[in-house]
């Protein structure tokens, strides 16, 4: 964890986004900042605890920890934008707000799923999934905004996609999951995804069930 302050707090950002809503994500980075930012490593432990003050969070405090951990070894490019010392202007979330609803969830799941992985496992699920889209037919933009989604150089899709689409990405990423983990190590990985993308989209009218 010898990374400076900025790449530290992009970590926070990027662990701790697939499990809050922009506000208590917002929050959660400032408090980083404020309190924590010059902390030993063992100190993230007190700083999960206090953001998990919501009761479905509580539940969820060792993967909110283990999937910060692993951000912090993931390479800059991998790592959502640096928000600033207080959270703001997250251009990446702002996207979001325009995409519909299957393609949020899409978003949600998914990144769930690579950010609950180990890193092999995290190369081998973005490999996988970026020879699937090479066998899909979409225009130009809309494939190069999800490559570079799936390869983890940019932060947030921008573009809306078929559900046929998103489910095949879903189903591909369970399928290397089961390849090289195992299916009940896969059903337990995924399941784990299904809770989390289900509480953060719980505002949205489409259902994370339904991209399976």
């Amino acid at each position: 964890m010898t990374v400076d302050i900025a790449l530290r707090r992009r970590a926070i950002l990027t662990g701790l986004r697939p499990f809050l809503d922009d506000d208590a994500l917002f929050s959660a980075v400032a408090l980083w900042a404020r309190e924590y930012a010059n902390q030993p490593p063992f100190a993230l432990s007190g700083f999960v605890a206090k953001c998990c003050a919501r009761a479905e969070l509580k539940a969820q405090r060792g993967q909110m920890l283990r999937a910060i951990i692993t951000a912090m070894e993931l390479p800059p490019s991998q790592l959502l934008p640096d928000p600033g010392s207080h959270g703001e202007a997250l251009a990446p979330i702002a996207e979001h707000a325009r995409l519909n609803d299957q393609t949020q969830m899409f978003s949600l799941l998914l990144s769930t799923l690579i950010s609950l992985s180990d890193a092999s496992m995290q190369s081998i699920i973005r490999s996988r999934l970026l020879q699937q889209l090479t066998k899909q037919t979409l225009e130009l933009e809309p494939h190069q905004v999800m490559q570079d989604w799936l390869a983890g150089d940019v932060a947030a899709l921008t573009q809306n996609y078929d559900l046929e689409l998103l489910q095949a990405l879903v189903n591909q990423a369970y399928v290397v999951m089961c390849e090289a983990r195992g299916p009940v190590k896969a059903d337990r990985l995924l399941a784990n995804a299904i809770r989390q993308a289900d509480v953060q989209g719980s505002h949205l009218s489409f259902r994370v069930h339904d991209l399976l």
